[in-house]
This record gives C-alpha cells, structure tokens and sequence, in this order.
C-alpha cells in the first residue's frame, strides 16, 4: 500500500479554481471591478510587501466577506457540479489506478476546499485539505480560519493525515512552486504530470 498525495489547480483540473469560483458566484461585472485590486494585491505579494497569505485573504474578502454560510455552500455545490469538465482525463485515470491498487488517497490543495470536497467525494476521496475560510455568525469573515495551504503548509498537512508517511511509499502529484516541498519527500514525484497528455 502507498499513499498519493494530489495537488487539485492545475493538477487534477486545468485551471486555478480559485478566480473561477469566483467569477461564477459573483458575476464577471464584480471580478472586472476588483480586477485593478487584485492586480495590485498580486504585485504586493510579487514584492513581498504582503504576504502571500494577507494577499490571497484579502482578495477572498472582497467577494465574499459577509455571505451567509448556507449560500456559500450552495454556491461550492453549484461550483463543484462544474469541476468534471475541467478535470484532465488523465489525472482521474491515476487516481483511480491509485484506488484500484488500495492505496490511501489525499487532496492537499491552497485553494478552499469548500467547493473541492463535494467532487471529490463522488470519485470517492474523502480526505482534501485546504486554506479555510473563517465562519462567525453563520457568516463569512473574509478572513482564513488556517494558514494558506502551500509550501511547507502542504507539508503539514500531510504529516497531519500521515504521521508514519515516511515507512510508506510516497507519490505526489504537483504543477507549481507551492508543491515543491512537498515534491522533495516523495518517493515518486511527478511535476505537471497531467497537463501536458
């Protein structure tokens, strides 16, 4: 038995879910008004003068700080009804071969799990971890409840799922320098495996 550990933008779906989600629970008039902002963010982000973390937040924030947790969740399952036109056909295949051979399966993803784990359940993986969104009030905060679930993130995360990971065989499956850590403790990495077929 191994344990398989996929990235989900990019990786198992052939575009960053994260602007995706948004334009479709929010309309693309409200992404293009936010558009200078988030540009903006980006390049504080590029310069270091933000984080990563603050600037992803408060992209997020300006969408969706204030929606009721119950229209969140719809719009993820509306949003994840989506997902298997973008999934590379032959990201599902591995996984599935994974499933075949018994091994243990996990998403591992910087992008909110909310609209992941719906898809995932119905090929069956049950575990996907994510950069969580703060709920207080039944509402949105706009704020993350985790850090933002990359790099050494990933990292964690894995150890969390997997403490005894290291006595098994390790695939990883990533497309971007947020997988990297992760990549350097497989035992069978593979970088952008998927977009290329």
């Amino acid at each position: 038995m191994a344990i398989a550990i996929f990235d989900f933008d990019g990786t198992i779906i052939s575009r960053d879910s994260l602007p995706d989600f948004l334009i479709r629970t929010c309309g693309w008039k409200a992404f293009l008004l936010r558009l200078p902002w988030i540009a903006l963010l980006k390049g504080a982000a590029l310069t270091g003068f933000l984080s990563t973390h603050r600037a992803k937040e408060l992209v997020i924030s300006s969408f969706l700080r204030g929606m009721r947790t119950d229209e969140f969740r719809q719009a993820c399952l509306e949003y994840a009804s989506r997902i298997p036109a973008f999934v590379y056909p032959t990201a599902l295949d591995e996984i599935r071969r994974h499933q075949e051979k018994g091994d243990k399966i996990a998403i591992i993803s910087a992008s909110v799990p909310d609209w992941i784990r719906p898809w995932a359940q119905t090929i069956g993986i049950r575990l996907v971890e994510g950069t969580e969104l703060e709920v207080k009030g039944q509402m949105l905060t706009g704020r993350f409840s985790t850090p933002n679930c990359k790099g050494s993130e990933k990292v964690r995360r894995l150890r969390r799922l997997y403490p005894d990971f290291a006595s098994e065989t390790l695939y990883v499956y990533g497309d971007s320098s947020g997988d990297k850590e992760l990549l350097a403790l497989a035992n069978v990495p593979y970088y952008k495996p998927f977009n290329n077929k």
